[in-house]
């Protein structure tokens, strides 16, 4: 719901581009930057209202999806960068990822990645 965690650093930085996608998988409460973000195109973040231009999707998964439920989603992603990090065990899935041949990566806190 961009309501705090790394969300609040990552789409600030990526906000400007149309080619860029900020995807939202799961429910985003009423008031909250989240669904502020994809009604109005616009949310706060660090005590600024800044505008989104980067594409906006919203996914109606469970916040609780299985391996399979997670696998199903990816399979339309299989030619894009994955970037895992959401969960306790990132690091893990993302090379489970790439033996499946994804580009995977579980960013650390503070990594910058270029992809």
């Amino acid at each position: 719901m961009l309501s705090g965690g790394p969300a609040m650093t990552y789409v600030p930085a990526i906000r400007g581009s149309p080619t860029n996608l900020v995807a939202f998988v799961g429910y985003q409460v009423e008031g909250t930057t989240g669904r502020r973000v994809l009604e109005r195109g616009r949310g706060e973040f660090d005590g600024r209202v800044l505008p989104v231009s980067a594409r906006t999707e919203l996914f109606e998964l469970s916040a609780h999806a299985d391996r399979e439920g997670l696998r199903g989603f990816l399979a339309d992603y299989e030619d894009a960068t994955v970037l895992v990090n959401h969960g306790d065990r990132c690091a893990w899935f993302a090379e489970q990822l790439r033996t499946e041949g994804y580009d995977a990566h579980a960013p650390e806190l503070g990594e910058t990645l270029a992809v």
